[in-house]
């Protein structure tokens, strides 16, 4: 039988759901070994924080293991006394547990099915067990409550809901939307405002002749890469994490009814794509907000509208 849980569980499983979504991020960088040995740690401390957040809340006057198996020899009983089904895919969370350690302590790289297993694993595992001991579901777990911009939590709480039907290409769309509104909200305040409805930036060769209108684009293109890139710098985000969230989400338009219009992107996105790219735009705009304060007013100033 499911247990009350109070506001520290609450926080913690909280806790649970964004160092999931960060390995979930980290997981899909395929090409770097350091993130997939992250997204290991990362699937297996939400296992651990899990196991801890049984521990105190099923008995408080408990002080949980410090070691992973100790974690899991306290909760079992505990979960026991409780009522509750006991620790379930023991075999799967150990199986995380062995690759974090071999990657950690023996500098052995996991590859990619040894990732993609870990995540699937630790979803699972989290589903069941947060729903055996507090009747939670773990996909209604929400991150979007850290957001301060009432707009951009609309977005992503959409997202979050478009996800849980299955409704993957909504869910993107929704996370994207969300992730453009704050990228174009902070954008003068980080690299400034190129002009509306320019193209092109008039240039002249060595001997002070004018060059032809595709150098002039060629230019003014140049310009606006190196201006998006600095604004990624800025804000702290991984350019291939976002270069691999515009392979699935495409292009986002808002228009000035302020609703947002969708190009490109993947044509038949699978739960993982969606799963992907509302954890990493959520986890993106925390992390603008922590960077610029109010993304209505970046670094405490509206002077930039």
């Amino acid at each position: 039988m499911p247990v009350p849980i109070d506001a520290i569980t609450r926080k913690k499983l909280i806790l649970v759901k964004q160092l999931y979504q960060q390995a979930v991020v980290q997981s899909a960088s395929q090409h770097s070994v350091i993130s997939r040995i992250l997204s290991v740690i990362g699937f297996d401390l939400a296992v651990e924080t899990v196991f801890r957040a049984i521990v105190g809340s099923l008995d408080p006057s408990k002080t949980p293991a410090d070691g992973f198996q100790g974690l899991i020899q306290q909760c079992d009983p505990l979960l026991a006394t409780a009522g509750c089904n006991p620790i379930p895919d023991k075999s799967n969370i150990q199986y995380i547990h062995s690759i974090r350690n071999d990657a950690q302590h023996k500098a052995k790289y996991p590859n990619e099915s040894d990732v993609s297993d870990s995540r699937t694993y630790c979803r699972d595992f989290l589903q069941k067990v947060i729903v055996d001991v507090w009747g939670l579901d773990f996909d209604r777990i929400s991150l979007t409550d850290a957001i301060q911009n009432e707009k951009v939590r609309q977005f992503l709480t959409e997202a979050g809901k478009a996800l849980d039907q299955k409704d993957y290409r909504q869910a993107i769309q929704q996370a994207a939307g969300g992730l453009t509104w704050a990228l174009n909200r902070v954008r003068t305040a980080v690299v400034g405002r190129l002009p509306s409805f320019v193209h092109a930036i008039p240039v002249v060769d060595a001997f002070c002749k004018p060059r032809s209108s595709f150098d002039a684009r060629d230019t003014y293109q140049a310009l606006e890469r190196m201006q998006e890139t600095l604004l990624y710098v800025a804000l702290a985000m991984n350019y291939t994490d976002y270069m691999k969230y515009k392979g699935i989400a495409g292009q986002v338009l808002f228009t000035m009814d302020g609703s947002h219009h969708h190009a490109g992107g993947k044509e038949n996105p699978d739960a993982n794509d969606a799963e992907f790219v509302v954890a990493y735009c959520t986890d993106t705009v925390v992390q603008i907000e922590s960077c610029v304060g109010n993304i209505e007013a970046p670094f405490g100033s509206d002077r930039w509208y």
